[in-house]
C-alpha cells in the first residue's frame, strides 16, 4: 500500500491510497502537488474531516528528500526469522531543520533468517516469499523528487 501517483498538466500529484482512505472511513488524506513550473509543492491534509492544512513549500526551501526502512513485523524484535512487514517512509528536510512526512509504502517484505539453523531447513518458507512492490515505487518516487528538487537523499532523523 502506497500513495497513488500520476503526473498531469506538468505537475505531480500524490494521494492517499484509496484503500487507507477506505480503511479509516475518509478520516485520513494527504496530498502533495509538485509543481516544477512554480517550483513549488503544496501539501493538504485532512484529518477526522474537520481538521485540514495546506502548506506551500519552495523548492530553494527544500535541503533534502529523506527517505528510511523500518521492518513493522510483530514479534520480529524477539524472534529470529521471520517475515518482514516493510515500511519504507517518504518526506522532506527543509533548510530550517524541520522534516516532513509525505508518505509511507507498505507491505509484505521478504523471509529474514537470522537463526543458527540454515536456510536450506526453512524451504517452505523461502519457497513461497512473495514481497510486494513497496520498496521500488518508493524508490523510484524518491528519486524523482530528489532530481526534481536537485538535492540528496538523507535518511529520516
Amino acid at each position: 500500500m502506497g500513495p497513488r501517483i500520476h503526473k498531469g498538466s506538468g505537475r505531480i500529484v500524490a494521494t492517499t491510497a484509496w484503500r487507507v482512505r477506505l480503511l479509516f472511513l475518509g478520516t485520513l488524506y494527504r496530498s502533495v502537488t509538485v509543481d516544477p513550473p512554480k517550483r513549488s509543492v503544496l501539501i493538504v491534509s485532512r484529518y477526522l474531516w474537520l481538521f485540514s492544512w495546506r502548506k506551500q513549500i519552495r523548492f530553494s526551501k527544500i535541503q533534502a528528500v529523506t527517505y528510511g526502512y523500518e521492518d513493522m513485523a510483530m514479534g520480529s524484535a524477539l524472534a529470529t526469522s521471520h517475515r518482514a512487514m516493510d515500511w519504507y517512509t517518504v518526506g522532506l528536510r527543509l533548510v530550517d531543520g524541520t522534516e516532513l512526512k509525505l508518505f509511507t509504502f507498505i507491505g509484505g517484505g521478504t523471509y529474514i533468517n537470522e537463526s543458527y539453523t540454515p536456510d536450506w531447513l526453512r524451504w517452505e518458507e523461502y519457497t513461497f516469499d512473495f514481497s510486494g512492490s513497496q520498496e521500488r515505487e518508493s524508490r523510484a518516487f524518491v528519486d524523482v523528487l530528489s532530481k526534481l528538487f536537485d538535492v540528496t537523499v538523507v535518511p529520516p532523523l
